[in-house]
């Protein structure tokens, strides 16, 4: 007798044992259709293009805003900011300022060579060349105060040197002077420091002897050859701003120089390819944790071949996943591209040990391989099916939000549930029987060699399908798919046909239903294992258990509710980066004079002189706003030019009065002296002529130039439209969200001088500070509505399936449980909300109902055959209680592998993951046998009983 051609008899006349019947009869067919639709999907996978990165952003008015305006304001020059810090620590002598004008000199040239260009950049100058407010000197691209301090020293009579030449009492001469005068004393904004004490006699001068510990400059670039476009600091950007970022680099690379005397970061300037530098080390973590989850897999089942079976359906899930999402039109994203398949590991294990254990289970008790997927599948499939729709549920639940982002990852989380039941929950126990069937057991000699087989074997599969698992989701999707086929042919195929070969035509001695049943009755006996006698104890002291868990579940969600929504790049990149070290230098150094930009966003008719003096009283109003970062004049720092401050230039320059009376014909007057011209028609004629020409300073320099006004006033002399403005002030400690809350609510406060005035049409407040606070609050939003419905959904599911209000009410409740204790659990070990961390709570909806579905199920199940509670409680203990230990177990030293990468927000979400599995797994062996005990009344077991006797 063949084995292939081994026949069970029928299952259980019900409809999942006639399921199970089904999947026997037609496994082969199935494994093929399997196969095939890997094939399939591998199309769109290499032939189709993801539709872009999920918007992150919810609606509403600060994001259309902002939206708004970067289609208004389109900004000529793209900035490169850096700061340095001297290594001897004060950045104000001649060796270190000298060493910062060797780099822009070497910055320059390199410019004119080319040699700035980058990736596919053509090979041309960069660099912008313009009027520097600061220094008062015209710039090739960068200008800081090194240039100036040079210039002084040139043409002051009394130094007659350069910085090449100059001592450091020369040096504190020519800072001095540049600091008191009116034309360049905003230098001190570029330098953290201070003049030292009474002022000081050098060279028979007494001048305040400035020290400063760190300098800040910009390098400006022509943002068309660039690509254009606005400027975005965002993970998941297109690859015109990823140039730019090469770009960046390039430009840092050239500042540092030798770093002799000081030392150099670019601000902020590269977070997509910091992301992916550190994403390549994280990603050898993210294989260690499938090779460590597949691996664990192996030993629970004690099986080579369960083993590779899993590694490879875990390749051909992802396969799955991405291809399937494609084809849907799901856009990537950080969460969607590798939180979702990394997460999805936890969810197919857990389908692939209970459905394999279930037939393994079953194989021990004698019975021939297809009879055993019969009998375990008919078991299993019930509690599968439901694990299947309630994790759906949780998963799409996310829908309910307003972020395209999580929508979009409730959808490709549900795909990847949908894709894990069919592969590792119904393809891989078929595949298995399979192998089981032509497989047969050797003694003697051959018997360890035949061990290190599946020991090497084993390892050498779960490696390479962790290698093939990242390729696909991180690295490359045809390396994946190379590793994925090899996987399949070289660790499933050949050695399957050479068992087939090996196996001849005897399938060995097959065990009848009697002895399987037989010896079902002799491993059924309580206490079969030390710790399912000890959890069936605990389950009996209900009394004692159930209190203590509701007082733990009740603190537990007391923290919880403390928890706080927080951005902070520590939780995403490696705290030694230079990303994250260049903004801890910018708080340190330039903390209460910088920060990130709050747009003012003003609409109206700009030659109304009521609506500028609104302006004005706006501009006064925020000087008495502690929330905004300061000059060092004590003044409120706000990014030049302003609309007023355009005007004033015009008003206070003869040279520039005539060149706008030359050009527009209207004559220019300012009668009172504040600044602004005397008339609605010079008002126009002033602001027709900037938007064009600029504010000239003289023949050869402009104050403005037209395309640095362009960049916060849209005026058309031409059209008959509304004018715009943008008025850019500083949010200093912005890592702190409650910091960006009182700002907003305090600018909000400010911005009340200009309701109701003539003129003003529109006025909005909108910056990266607050569209993050909308995100963060967006996500917590999401998650808190996300949470109740996918309860809700997941009960309504249990009611109709379990036909049991009890059942379904003790099956749900470690939801609750897994939320509280994790969210609280958060809270006290320091961790905060974020667009990463508020997916945890998904997943670990769709964890906790699994494993408490599995649970209930086989307590059920068991209760129909035994005379007791307690005796049915430790055969599903025995059975499914150790199925849960092995998944639970395999995830979590998975995901505490992840826990180990660099990349905090990997590490985070591998450590959370790892504590939400552990935590599932507490709430379904420790406290839901309670529950279970508490509503399993005798009356109802007699009823089971009798209606299963019926059937």
């Amino acid at each position: 007798m063949n084995p292939e051609n081994e026949t069970a008899t029928d299952g259980p006349e019900t409809g999942w044992g006639r399921i199970g019947s089904w999947l026997e009869r037609y496994s082969v067919r199935l494994i093929v259709a399997i196969l095939a639709v890997t094939v399939l999907l591998v199309v769109p996978l290499l032939a189709m293009e993801s539709r872009g990165v999920a918007s992150q952003n919810p609606a509403g008015e600060v994001f259309d805003l902002q939206e708004e305006i970067d289609d208004t304001f389109a900004s000529p020059f793209h900035p490169v900011p850096l700061i340095l810090e001297a290594r001897e620590g004060d950045v104000l002598t001649q060796a270190v300022l000298y060493e910062l004008l060797q780099n822009e000199n070497e910055l320059r040239a390199a410019d004119k060579r080319g040699e700035l260009a980058v990736g596919d950049l053509p090979k041309q100058p960069y660099l912008l060349t313009y009027f520097d407010l600061y220094t008062g000197l015209a710039s090739d691209g960068v200008t800081s105060l090194a240039d100036a301090v040079d210039v002084t020293l040139a043409v002051d009579p009394t130094l007659n040197t350069t910085l090449a030449g100059a001592t450091d009492e020369q040096v504190k001469v020519a800072v001095h002077r540049l600091f008191s005068s009116p034309d360049t004393e905003t230098l001190r904004d570029t330098i953290k420091g201070e003049a030292e004490g009474e002022p000081v006699i050098v060279g028979g001068e007494e001048i305040n002897y400035w020290t400063a510990s760190a300098l800040a400059l910009n390098v400006l670039a022509e943002n068309e050859k660039l690509g254009g476009g606005g400027l975005i600091i965002a993970v998941g950007a297109d690859e015109t701003v990823v140039e730019k970022e090469r770009f960046n680099r390039r430009v840092q690379e050239v500042m540092r120089g030798d770093e002799t005397t000081y030392r150099m970061w670019g601000i902020a300037i590269d977070v997509n390819l910091e992301s992916a530098d550190e994403g390549q080390v994280a990603g050898i973590f993210i294989m260690f944790t499938v090779i460590g989850a597949v691996a664990i897999v192996g030993l629970s089942l004690r099986s080579y071949w369960a083993t590779a079976l899993t590694g490879a359906g875990l390749g051909i899930l992802m396969v799955w996943l991405k291809g399937i999402s494609v084809l849907v039109g799901i856009k990537g994203g950080l969460v969607i591209d590798l939180i979702v398949p990394i997460a999805m590991v936890s969810l197919g294990v857990d389908f692939a040990i209970h459905a394999v254990r279930r037939y393994r289970e079953e194989r021990g008790l004698g019975f021939a391989p297809r009879r055993a997927l019969v009998v375990g599948m008919t078991g299993v499939l019930s509690a599968l099916v439901l694990a299947l729709l309630s994790d759906s549920i949780a998963f799409l639940s996310n829908t309910a939000a307003g972020i395209e982002a999580v929508i979009h990852f409730g959808v490709a989380a549900a795909i990847a549930v949908v894709s894990s039941f069919v592969v590792l929950g119904v393809g891989l126990p078929l595949a298995l029987m399979h192998v089981e069937m032509v497989q047969r057991s050797d003694t003697g000699p051959a018997t360890q060699l035949r061990r290190l087989w599946v020991v090497v074997g084993s390892a050498g599969a779960a490696a390479l399908a962790g290698t093939g698992v990242i390729f696909l989701i991180a690295v490359s999707v045809p390396l994946g798919l190379a590793v994925l086929a090899g996987v399949i042919a070289g660790m499933i195929v050949v050695p399957y046909l050479w068992l087939r070969h090996r196996s001849g035509t005897e399938p060995g001695a097959v065990p009848g239903q009697g002895a399987a049943t037989a010896a079902r009755e002799a491993v059924s006996e309580p206490g079969a294992h030390r710790a399912t006698e000890v959890l069936a104890r605990l389950a009996e002291l209900r009394l004692v258990t159930l209190p203590v868990a509701a007082a733990i579940t009740a603190a537990a969600v007391l923290f919880a509710l403390r928890l706080e929504a927080t951005f902070d790049v520590k939780d995403f990149f490696d705290s030694g980066s230079d990303f994250v070290i260049s903004l801890d230098k910018l708080d340190e150094h330039f903390g209460e004079s910088g920060g990130e930009p709050a747009v003012i966003f003003v609409e109206g008719d700009f030659t109304n002189p009521r609506m500028l003096s609104a302006i004005g009283e706006l501009m006064v109003a925020m000087e008495t706003n502690e929330h905004l970062a300061r000059g060092s004049d004590g003044s409120v720092a706000v990014s030049e030019p302003t609309l007023l401050g355009i005007l004033e230039k015009i008003t206070g320059s003869e040279y520039a009065s005539r060149q706008v009376q030359g050009a527009t014909g209207v004559e220019i007057t300012d009668a009172d002296g504040n600044g602004i011209p005397d008339s609605p028609a010079q008002i126009r004629a002033a602001l027709d002529y900037a938007v064009v020409a600029g504010v000239p300073r003289d023949t050869e320099t402009a104050v403005y130039g037209a395309d640095y006004i362009q960049v916060m006033l849209s005026h058309d002399a031409d059209v008959e439209s509304p004018d715009q403005m943008v008025l850019s002030v500083f949010l200093p400690g912005t890592r702190e969200q409650s910091k960006v809350a009182a700002a907003r609510g305090a600018l909000e406060d400010n911005m009340k001088v200009l309701d109701g005035v003539p003129g003003i049409t529109r006025t909005g407040l909108t910056g990266s500070a607050f569209t993050r606070q909308e995100q963060l609050q967006a996500s917590v939003d999401s998650m808190q509505k996300s949470i109740p419905i996918a309860a809700a959904g997941a009960f309504v599911l249990l009611l109709l399936a379990m036909r049991s209000f009890r059942y379904a009410v003790v099956t749900i409740i470690p939801i609750g449980l897994v939320v509280g204790w994790l969210y609280g659990l958060m809270h006290v070990s320091g961790f905060a909300l974020n667009f990463v961390t508020a997916t945890i709570g998904a997943v670990s909806i769709g964890v906790g109902v699994d494993y408490s579905i599995h649970m209930t199920e086989r307590f059920r199940e068991e209760l129909r055959r035994t005379p007791t509670r307690g005796l049915a409680l430790r055969r599903a203990l025995d059975g499914t209680g150790l199925a849960l230990v092995a998944s639970a177990l395999s995830s979590i030293v998975g995901f505490a592998i992840m826990g180990l990468a660099p990349m905090p927000m990997f590490s985070t979400y591998g450590i959370l993951t790892a504590i939400m599995i552990f935590l599932a797994l507490v709430a379904s062996l420790a406290v839901l046998p309670s529950l279970l005990l508490l509503v399993a009344s005798e009356p109802e077991r007699e009823t089971a009983r009798d209606a299963a006797a019926a059937d």
